[in-house]
């Protein structure tokens, strides 16, 4: 690897560090920013400057005074618009700017597979309660209330009845950026994650993994199993979907990482992203799990190199446990330094400290801890995770 090549990283917090820190180690030289002065990734960093990330007029200003090559957000959303701005005025290679757009938000995706014909909940857009309740009756519940640009399961809840919207939608337009919400129809299902690359517009699939969820009303995962065990049928109506929503959506020449849910009338997608996975997926496990490098992959993109997107068989097995806050306050917690030593155990962190007062958990900011566990087939993971998992208590008074 040429060490001229300069790579700049847009976003270096904990989530970005593993890249940042994997590039140099494959010879690039990465520069980056953020906005926190204290990010993680700049200590990999060959320089750093801080900034808002969201602004595409400061990360042109830094791309140039760096001379990089290429830049590259890795595993947020809230860079990919302000990237592909930022790459187009540059001449860089980059997912198109509309297609940035869309992919960070809800309602723009709803509206661009629908106008594809593709199979989509009933929906409708509020920016207010009596809109909500206006278009939670037409729609019939049960409903999911969700904010249309909003990341993390914030301010999404499944509604019941007429009794619980207000709160919810008054959740759902709290964190909204745009104060643009949704209201669409329930879809019960199994949900599936899809993991991927678009190249020269064709959709290349790296793996499949299903989640388990919390009971209603917040709907968010408690864990993610990798890979998928469905049928060859389901697989296929899953990535049939998956491809069809890449195209919709205009999304090219980036990671892409989908949630759908597979239901008795087949699947259906919640979301699409232009941008890897999250929580270490994309920089840790799914290397692990495919054999690919996958930041190598979006690097590689970026500078416009042509790739060869192809997982090795058999795939590996992996399993992200999130831990849930028990209502009170934490005491002590046990069996934590024995859940590291479990095999395949590559991660077991508690986020909060004895004194916490705990309470429910209806987002991702409200998890307390988790875990990643490898395996060499999926089954050996998934008994290692629940070994680890029964160590660890959380002792509340």
């Amino acid at each position: 690897m040429t060490p001229q090549i300069r790579i700049l990283f847009v976003g270096a917090g904990p989530a970005q560090m593993p890249a940042i820190r994997h590039a140099r180690n494959l010879g690039y030289m990465p520069y980056a920013i953020d906005a926190d002065p204290d990010a993680a990734g700049f200590d990999y960093s060959v320089e750093f400057d801080v900034g808002d990330i969201r602004d595409p007029e400061f990360i042109k200003l830094c791309a140039v005074r760096y001379k990089v090559n290429a830049i590259v957000g890795i595993a947020t959303d809230v860079a990919v618009p302000s990237v592909a701005r930022a790459c187009a005025a540059l001449g860089l290679p980059a997912i198109p700017v509309e297609a940035a757009d869309i992919s960070v938000n809800k309602l723009l995706q709803r509206n661009s597979m629908k106008a594809a014909g593709l199979r989509v909940p009933l929906f409708k857009s509020f920016q207010n309660t009596g809109e909500a309740q206006k278009y939670a009756t037409q729609i019939g519940f049960p409903v999911v209330i969700k904010p249309s640009d909003a990341a993390g399961s914030r301010g999404v809840s499944l509604v019941q009845n007429a009794d619980e919207l207000i709160q919810a939608a008054d959740a759902a337009i709290a964190v909204s950026r745009s104060k643009v919400c949704i209201v669409e129809s329930y879809i019960d299902g199994v949900e599936v994650s899809v993991e991927g690359f678009v190249v020269g517009g064709r959709f290349h699939s790296i793996c499949l993994s299903e989640k388990i969820c919390t009971p209603p009303p917040y709907l968010l995962d408690t864990e993610v199993h990798f890979p998928d065990s469905l049928s060859q049928v389901d697989r296929t109506s899953v990535l049939e979907l998956a491809n069809n929503a890449v195209v919709a959506c205009g999304l090219d020449n980036c990671p892409v990482h989908m949630e759908l849910l597979l239901s008795s009338k087949g699947p259906f997608v919640v979301e699409l992203a232009a941008r890897g996975a999250g929580f270490r997926v994309f920089t840790n496990i799914l290397p692990y799990v495919t054999g690919l490098d996958t930041v190598d992959l979006q690097i590689r993109l970026a500078l416009g190199v042509k790739i060869t997107v192809s997982s090795k068989e058999p795939l590996k097995g992996a399993v992200i446990a999130f831990l849930s806050p028990k209502p009170g306050n934490l005491k002590h917690i046990e069996g934590l330094e024995q859940a590291r030593k479990i095999s395949g155990v590559q991660e077991a962190e508690v986020y909060i400290k004895p004194g916490t007062i705990m309470g429910e958990l209806k987002c991702g900011a409200d998890r307390v801890g988790h875990l990643i566990v490898f395996g060499e087939t999926k089954h050996a993971a998934e008994e290692s995770a629940m070994k680890a998992l029964n160590l660890i208590k959380l002792i509340v008074e």
